[in-house]
């Protein structure tokens, strides 16, 4: 709410991260949220509450992309993050959650695979 009273009583985004700043220290909302939310109230927005997702779930991680990941891998271990990322047009935290929570692979260090 305080973002929205800024807004209309025509505070400029850095005098309002300022304000918020020196009102609630550290446990003030992070400088992006704060501009991001700023910004749909100066554009019109009316609640503070997220807009509602389209309701899809994500399916990034789904069986067949995890396949993609090992198979890219077997083939070649250098393999980096950017590359297989490229490669299945998926994120790279996307894969490197696959490569480490799906694939149990230990690390990736300087953009590489390591063997578990």
């Amino acid at each position: 709410m305080a973002i929205k009273c800024c807004v209309n009583s025509g505070k400029s985004a850095v005098e309002m991260i300022e304000l918020i700043n020196k009102a609630y220290g550290s446990a003030a909302m992070s400088r992006a949220d704060v501009i991001r939310r700023y910004a749909g109230f100066r554009d019109g927005r009316e609640d503070v509450k997220d807009d509602v997702s389209s309701g899809h779930p994500s399916i990034v991680r789904r069986d067949e992309n995890v396949e993609h990941v090992r198979r890219l891998l077997t083939e070649d271990r250098r393999n980096t993050l950017q590359v297989t990322s490229h490669r299945l047009n998926i994120g790279k935290e996307t894969v490197r959650r696959i490569v480490t929570e799906d694939l149990g692979k230990r690390k990736i260090r300087e953009g590489f695979f390591l063997k578990s």
